[in-house]
């Protein structure tokens, strides 16, 4: 989990700064619209839920309380018997099954029950008279009336209006059957009938009552076409149910009053109910929270295209907002780039004095300086190579100068022979090679003329100890280079190696291409070098920017000349052994632009 967290993070670290910036003002913006938007949500849905409840029960005790006016009515009319002896008396009598009623008791009973059925304003469909010792009266729907029913001592009815001491019992709906056979449903009110005198028990009086008349008073109750209202007693057994509504299972469980939630058969149902003080039954008023929801919905729906409109124009103004604040140091970035790539001609354009701007002000400010650095350092690398060919060529060892003006002096003096002539004018040529003009670039033949006219004085000097040998490929004497190349390197190979032995002493100068590059090679049989020394000097070679020193000078010029002027693949190899000579090998690119 940490791992992942960490990838993440580093993931958002090397976003780019719009990216950032659009992914902060996104969550920032749908987090808390998400959340107030579904607590608000749940705020209403539950507020609604609570008034719908409330609702439901105030309908439902509307409801209850015209049953229960309804209900009163007919418990008055159960106490008619007590208004009339004759009923109470006949009830009291004792029958035999299928014993005949007088004449008198027929036109009690009948002026009786025509009565009940004048004053009771309700669909009463029969009337029953039930005596303790066997009389029996019984009107039945669509009936004459009958003297033979008996009461059964298993009659739940029956039961419950004994145990409720002159108190009515309400029966749920069920089915009577009148002579012709037909099936009636009915729900009834029973009361058990006791003596004044005596308070003994003389028979019961049972009035059927057409369910119509209490799905009437169910019928005001406007319902939706998935909502049910129904009513059960106390045992949870349905009574009756309102018609044309929804038909859900009866619930059990429920108390006196109130609102609760239930689910059947996966459905989540808001119930509302309230039992009667008078019938013990409870009406049920049953809504599917779904369709309940629906008005929520509409709701709920409003509130996501609302809150969608408004994270839509809010992540578009934060995309526009970001590209904007990031479009500068985008620009910023490239311009960087191309500064990389050596183009220093750019500017970032300032427009407002904000972080940015400041940013890209000291940005233009430091490509300015860049720039200008740059024209100065090129320019002072190029006057530095100037300066420095410039000394390199004014500081040829004038030793030589020095040792052949004497010896001219001391020929002029002992014998003035063609001998001064000759190195006079070799002389003349040397001097006029070397000091004007300050050509940069010369031909191979130049420099090899300047090299034989040196080596001609050279000779002079010693006697002709000395055994200078050329070998040049011709093809090569048009290649420029520069001037005074070879002659430092043949000095010191006279000064350095011949001067310091015994005997005579061979130079050999060889000129050829290799590999497309012009080889020069000055090879003498003097003294040579011991490997420290070989490796001094080539370490001085390395580093070119050290001129100092007494010894090896010519070779280090000429290495630094060659470099400055070719490139740092360029100059001046040494081989060497003790007493074995040395070998100086020149290289540089070749060349054929130059005539003889």
């Amino acid at each position: 989990m940490m791992t992942r967290l960490r990838r993440v993070q580093q993931w958002f670290k090397n976003l780019a700064l719009a990216r950032k910036l659009i992914l902060v003002n996104v969550f920032l913006i749908v987090v808390p619209l998400g959340v107030i938007g579904a607590w608000s949500f749940s705020i209403f849905a539950s507020k609604m839920e609570e008034q719908v409840g409330k609702y439901q029960l105030q309908m439902l005790k509307q409801v209850t309380l015209n049953i229960d006016t309804y209900m009163n009515e007919l418990n008055r009319l159960s106490l008619m018997p007590y208004q009339y002896q004759e009923i109470l008396d006949f009830l009291g009598t004792s029958r035999k099954p299928g014993e005949a009623l007088s004449l008198q008791e027929i036109d009690d009973l009948n002026s009786f029950v025509s009565k009940v059925f004048l004053n009771g304003r309700v669909d009463i469909m029969g009337i029953s008279l039930f005596g303790e010792h066997g009389a029996s009266y019984v009107v039945l729907p669509e009936s004459q009336y009958m003297t033979t029913y008996q009461l059964g001592g298993n009659t739940e009815w029956l039961e419950k209006a004994k145990g409720r001491f002159g108190q009515p019992t309400f029966i749920t709906t069920h089915e009577v059957k009148s002579t012709s056979g037909t099936v009636y449903q009915v729900f009834s009110i029973a009361r058990e009938l006791r003596s004044f005198d005596s308070g003994d028990t003389l028979g019961y009086i049972v009035i059927d009552i057409d369910p119509a008349a209490v799905r009437k008073l169910l019928s005001q109750v406007s319902l939706g076409s998935k909502e049910s209202l129904y009513m059960t007693d106390s045992a949870g057994d349905l009574v009756l149910r309102k018609e044309k509504t929804a038909i859900y299972p009866v619930i059990d469980g429920l108390s006196e009053e109130g609102v609760s939630h239930h689910t059947v058969d996966g459905k989540s149902l808001l119930v509302a109910h309230i039992s009667s003080e008078v019938t013990g039954w409870t009406t049920v008023g049953v809504v599917p929270v779904s369709e309940l929801m629906k008005d929520s919905l509409v709701v709920r729906n409003s509130i996501i295209l609302i809150g969608g409109i408004c994270i839509g124009l809010a992540v578009l103004i934060s995309v526009f907002i970001a590209f904007r604040i990031t479009s500068p140091l985008r620009m910023l970035r490239t311009l960087m780039r191309k500064v990389e790539r050596g183009d220093l001609k750019v500017s970032f354009p300032v427009q407002q004095w904000d972080e940015v701007g400041q940013l890209g002000s000291a940005f233009n400010m430091m490509v300015s300086h860049l720039s200008e650095l740059g024209y100065r350092l090129y320019e002072t690398e190029i006057r530095e190579k100037d300066a420095e060919i410039a000394a390199l060529q004014s500081k040829i060892n004038p030793h030589f100068l020095y040792n052949t003006l004497g010896s001219i002096s001391m020929y002029a003096e002992v014998e003035g022979n063609r001998e001064v002539v000759t190195m006079t004018n070799n002389l003349s040529r040397l001097l006029r090679y070397s000091l004007s003009g300050r050509k940069e670039i010369v031909t191979l033949r130049d420099e090899l003329d300047h090299v034989q006219g040196y080596m001609t004085i050279q000779k002079m000097r010693y006697d002709d100890r000395i055994d200078f040998r050329l070998q040049v490929d011709e093809s090569l004497y048009s290649c420029p280079v520069i001037p005074l190349m070879i002659q430092p390197i043949v000095e010191n190979a006279i000064n350095h190696g011949l001067d310091k032995g015994i005997g005579e002493g061979r130079i050999q100068l060889s000129c050829y291409q290799e590999l497309g590059m012009l080889m020069i090679v000055v090879e003498d049989d003097g003294i040579g070098m011991t490997s420290e020394q070989l490796g001094a000097m080539r370490q001085r070679l390395d580093k070119i920017h050290d001129l100092g020193g007494t010894s090896g000078n010519g070779l280090m010029n000429v290495h630094r000349r060659i470099r400055l002027h070719y490139g740092e693949q360029y100059g001046l190899q040494l081989e060497s052994m003790p007493f074995q000579g040395l070998k100086v090998i020149l290289t540089m690119p070749i060349a054929y632009s130059m005539t003889g």
